[in-house]
């Protein structure tokens, strides 16, 4: 039999939005206490604030609420200075994510903390690391990192796993049984 006569499966390039609002926010207590950190902006302790996880903890889905909350920018740690250079007035609240990647900018991350506290706004930084062990070497950088909120996220616990598998499921139109979602978690590597 020819393989044109075979029957096949046509594949479908089907991208998905993973949803990342608060209605979306699985809490466990695992990231209880960054999500009421995010929730009671604007009254942070510090204008400045540190959240610190694993890879699939939930930073970037908490960066996203606070985002939407507060209407800040995303800016690329990387090229802060030109986010400086570019801006016209207050830069508002202003979100970095990887802020512990070895391409932070210092120098415009000290400039950035510098205006947000002269003109008002916040700053929210994600990062997998603690900011103590970030390679910084500018002694005016470091007291301010001191003075920000660190909230530390920690390791995904099985309820955290359980609600994140059923919404990724979710987030593909896919219903599944919370059994299935269960097992998967017991029988997945960590």
């Amino acid at each position: 039999m020819p393989d044109r006569d075979k029957p096949r499966q046509m594949p479908f390039a089907l991208g998905h939005e993973p949803a990342l609002t608060r209605d979306d926010l699985i809490v466990t207590p695992a990231n209880h206490e960054a999500a009421q950190f995010i929730e009671q902006w604007p009254s942070w302790p510090s204008p400045v604030g540190i959240l610190v996880g694993p890879a699939g903890s939930g930073k970037t889905h908490l960066a996203s609420i606070w985002c939407e909350r507060s209407g800040a920018r995303l800016v690329d740690g990387a090229r802060i200075e030109r986010f400086l250079a570019d801006l016209q007035g207050s830069p508002g609240n202003v979100l970095i994510e990887e802020s512990d990647s070895k391409s932070l900018d210092p120098t415009g991350l000290f400039h950035l903390l510098n205006l947000l506290r002269e003109m008002g706004g916040s700053l929210l930084m994600t990062a997998r690391s603690h900011p103590s062990t970030w390679q910084i070497r500018l002694p005016d950088l470091i007291s301010r990192l001191k003075t920000a909120s660190v909230i530390n996220i920690g390791e995904p616990d099985d309820l955290l796993l359980s609600g994140v598998i059923t919404k990724l499921f979710a987030d593909r139109q896919i219903g599944i049984e919370p059994q299935i979602a269960e097992y998967l978690v017991r029988r997945m590597e960590r």
